[in-house]
């Protein structure tokens, strides 16, 4: 016969008093420490949320992202994962009939900012940095040996009557914002390329920056950059000295112009209500060289100063439905004179006359972008941009074409394979083009698998068609370079 022993104890008042007595209590204090722990989970997870550190008054929050990425490139212009536009090959070329590939994770971002307060007063300070930097013993045979550099490092002070005060390194004033003037709300093309796209106008330099937040709508800004003047031509005379060698602290191997004085920015822009980010901007700089001239030819041996100019615009709209952004749109441009070097092409800003004297070249850039966002982890993209040199040319004693963009000089060679000079150093035949404009398209996309208190863990595809094309000769020979890049990246972004 068969026994149930379990409902007889449950039942029996001894159990019923020892349950009461001993047992439910502590399930009641069981049950609500775990209550106060999950509580406390729940907290921290907040908390960590914010992802930021408070010490002394400031509060200090990491920045950055690990990186592991690929390109590959149809036409070889040895290059690592920042494209260098101006140097893709002409098909006819050894290197343009070479394929390049390359897996990198140099791209990766570490970085901090720092912001306090003191009554009305908002300080801030911001340093970035990558591994994009070279160094003499650089290679990517074993170690891949790169060094680190500065991308950028400032400080700024946000008085409660709308002046802001900002001095180090940073994004140009000149770079479009998405709203404002404050510094970290620049649009920067989410390309994976780290030389972003063609027509982007932008530069990471040096400066002096002040704006004042005029009313709810209206910002102006006004800043003082470093120069440089970057300058390319033909058949150039020997009776100048653009600058010299870098020394002491400058890379040794790289060459460093004497400017004039430092380059001057102003921008004034608008952020009406629901209708986007708007914004004018003008640049002035200076170049100079010192033309030897014992002779007295043409004035003696002197310092000769010229002066170049820009003038542009930005727009940024975000187009928000249900409260959350899908789309933005982007239109930005700068047309003038010696401005080369503020796009992402890096066109030359002057080229040199046949008296010796630096002159500069007019040019011109303009980028379309669209950024939609599906749903809250896919980023879809796209960025149409051109850039354009003009002729600056002249004639030599010779009867030689002297300067950027002569007819009179042969681009009959730039399509020959000639024999190399050794297993590093193909040669090219004779080819005297100089890039007149280069346009580019872009599509790409991000989506993230996750995001949350612990970062962000993101994939992305990036593709790229580029035309660089030339100015042509009396021939009417005009060469063409043709490159299709595509770049993927996988990143942790930190929290």
């Amino acid at each position: 016969m068969a026994v149930t022993i379990g409902p007889i104890l449950w039942s029996h008042p001894l159990y019923q008093d020892l349950t009461m007595t001993f047992v439910r209590p502590r399930m009641v204090a069981l049950a609500a420490a775990m209550a106060l722990s999950l509580a406390a989970l729940k907290g921290a997870q907040a908390q960590d949320s914010t992802a930021s550190i408070h010490y002394k008054g400031v509060t200090l929050t990491p920045v950055g992202f690990v990186a592991a990425e690929g390109v590959w490139r149809q036409r070889n212009i040895t290059a690592d994962i920042g494209s260098s536009f101006t140097a893709i090959p002409f098909s006819g070329t050894s290197a343009g009939n070479m394929t390049e590939t390359h897996l990198t994770g140099r791209q990766s971002r570490f970085g901090m900012l720092a912001t306090g307060s003191s009554g009305d007063t908002k300080f801030s300070g911001f340093f970035e940095s990558d591994f994009l930097g070279v160094g003499t013993s650089s290679n990517a045979n074993e170690s891949n040996s790169y060094v680190l550099r500065v991308r950028q490092f400032w400080g700024s002070v946000a008085a409660g009557n709308g002046w802001t005060f900002g001095a180090g390194q940073s994004w140009s004033l000149l770079t479009t914002n998405k709203t404002g003037m404050a510094y970290r709300s620049e649009a920067i093309p989410l390309t994976i390329d780290a030389q972003y796209s063609v027509g982007f106008n932008w530069a990471r330099q040096a400066g002096f920056r002040l704006t004042n937040k005029m009313s709810d709508v209206a910002t102006f800004g006004i800043a003082i950059e470093e120069s440089q003047s970057t300058f390319s031509g033909r058949n150039l005379p020997t009776d100048f000295i653009i600058g010299q060698a870098g020394g002491s602290t400058l890379n040794a191997t790289n060459n460093y112009s004497t400017d004039y004085s430092p380059d001057l920015i102003v921008k004034l822009a608008f952020d009406p209500k629901d209708m986007g980010h708007w914004e004018l901007k003008g640049l002035a700089s200076s170049f100079r060289d010192r033309v030897f001239d014992p002779t007295n030819v043409s004035g003696g041996t002197r310092n000769a100063t010229n002066y170049g100019f820009g003038l542009g615009f930005g727009v940024y709209i975000p187009l928000m439905a249900d409260g959350r952004d899908v789309m933005d749109f982007g239109l930005s441009g700068l047309w003038g004179q010696g401005i080369g070097r503020y796009g992402s092409s890096q066109l030359p800003d002057a080229t040199v006359t046949n008296t010796g004297t630096l002159t500069p070249i007019t040019a011109g850039m303009a980028l379309l972008s669209l950024e939609t966002h599906p749903t809250k982890n896919f980023d879809l993209y796209g960025y149409i941009g051109a850039e354009f040199a003009g002729r600056s040319d002249f004639v030599n004693a010779a009867g030689k074409g002297v300067g950027y963009g002569s007819a009179l000089n042969s681009n009959a060679g730039c399509q020959t394979e000639a024999a190399p000079t050794s297993d590093f150093a193909p040669a090219a035949g004779t080819c005297n083009a100089d890039t007149r404009a280069l346009w580019q398209a872009n599509l790409g996309f991000w989506y993230r698998f996750y995001k949350g208190a612990a970062g962000t863990v993101q994939w992305g595809m990036h593709y790229s068609y580029t035309s660089r094309n030339t100015w042509s000769d009396a021939a009417g020979n005009q060469p063409q370079a043709i490159d299709n890049m595509l770049f993927t990246s996988f990143r942790y972004v930190l929290p």
